[in-house]
């Protein structure tokens, strides 16, 4: 059995909160398969259970995830035990300094497993598509500026600077150069820009070939914490997968699967949610709008605790978001190359020995991916171009 009835008991326990004395009947794990998650198994964990004063027995269900069984990878295990850890410690304490809740309530982890509300009994749902609309949008940025509140004034209460202090717990999973899926989709997007008929001038081909990855590659210092702008806990994977809407249509969203977290200025995870759920007329159309009521809500949530002072100055958001917008440019072009493709193409080669062969064959076969693949080379290169001129 995956959980003893003594663990079960303290699920139990930790799930009501309450003052009655309740006690266990029964219990059951069954297997989620609608659930489909990269990094776990999912299960539907039933307690059965009746307070003492009226026997009346009643059931409370409960999400499980656990270590994938099949998966014998040292880093899968260590990415899974990051993400028990925050539940365990970060996420629970910085919840508390938020009048809005922005994540599940955790009530059990161990080593291999995380015991957390259902959230979609509550009727939370995922978007249903990858591409969000304006009201969803929203709904993600009040999350966000509310998880963002959160960790400065943590830091505030508790005297910890949270990089310092967790930083060894914070490593860092998606994006580096010694992290293959991540540079192998690099090498992908430097051949797709390369096959387009706009850039097939000597002087963009030049640049294509000498400049164009050393820039993209600074991409790598932008997930480490920063000297020059302040730093929060950042979610870092805010996709449309790991965001799920309450049944009414504006209340703040739910932010699921952190284990990409950073210590990180804000602004990146407003970059990777603006590129990576909106296509790129829709993003220019809302970036400002979403800044704004991102830093409105930011100052909200922290004049909630009296703390206004905290807040990152408006200036400095706007300065850091140009400068992190290469990291929503650069993701978005490099996540396409893996998930915009059928996931027959996903095979461990393609994913971490080289997939551009395959992804240029595909441009040439699939219309609808030639056109998104080319807006993603197409900002890539527009980027580029801009720092390199800088």
């Amino acid at each position: 059995m995956m959980l003893s009835r003594r663990e079960c008991e303290k699920i139990l326990k930790n799930a009501q909160n309450s003052a009655g004395k309740s006690k266990l009947m029964d219990y059951t794990v069954v297997r989620d398969l609608s659930a489909i998650g990269y990094l776990g198994d999912y299960y539907v964990l039933t307690i059965s259970y009746c307070y003492e004063e009226d026997e009346v027995v009643r059931d409370i269900k409960l999400f499980v995830k656990a270590m994938p069984q099949q998966s014998a990878e040292l880093a899968k295990e260590e990415i899974f035990q990051k993400e028990a850890w925050l539940y365990d410690t970060l996420l629970r304490k910085m919840q508390t300094f938020s009048k809005i809740k922005w994540s599940a309530d955790c009530v059990y982890t161990r080593n291999d497993l995380m015991v957390l509300e259902d959230i979609k009994l509550k009727g939370f749902k995922a978007a249903g598509s990858t591409e969000l609309n304006e009201g969803h949008m929203q709904q993600l940025i009040k999350s966000v500026a509310s998880f963002h509140a959160a960790s400065l004034i943590y830091e505030l209460q508790t005297k910890t600077n949270i990089g310092q202090t967790y930083g060894d717990h914070l490593q860092e999973i998606t994006v580096a150069s010694e992290i293959a899926w991540f540079t192998t989709g690099l090498s992908a997007v430097l051949a797709a820009t390369r096959s387009l008929p706009q850039y097939q001038g000597n002087r963009e081909l030049a640049f294509i070939d000498n400049e164009l990855l050393s820039i993209l590659g600074e991409i790598y210092e932008q997930v480490a914490p920063s000297k020059k702008y302040r730093n929060v806990l950042c979610h870092r994977d805010l996709w449309a997968g790991n965001i799920f809407f309450p049944p009414e249509k504006t209340g703040p969203a739910l932010l699921i699967d952190f284990q990409t977290c950073r210590y990180t200025p804000p602004a990146l995870d407003l970059s990777f949610s603006l590129y990576m759920n909106l296509g790129s007329r829709d993003r220019k159309k809302m970036e400002m709008k979403c800044i704004d009521l991102y830093h409105k809500h930011l100052i909200q949530n922290l004049s909630d605790f009296g703390l206004k002072e905290l807040v990152i100055a408006k200036s400095e958001l706007l300065e850091s978001f140009e400068e992190f917008r290469l990291f929503g440019v650069v993701y978005r072009a490099v996540a396409a190359t893996v998930v915009k493709v059928p996931t027959e193409f996903v095979t461990n080669d393609f994913k971490y020995v080289d997939r551009s062969n395959v992804i240029l064959s595909y441009m040439k076969t699939n219309h609808e991916f030639r056109t998104y693949m080319e807006e993603c080379c197409v900002d890539v290169m527009e980027m580029a171009l801009a720092r390199a001129s800088m």
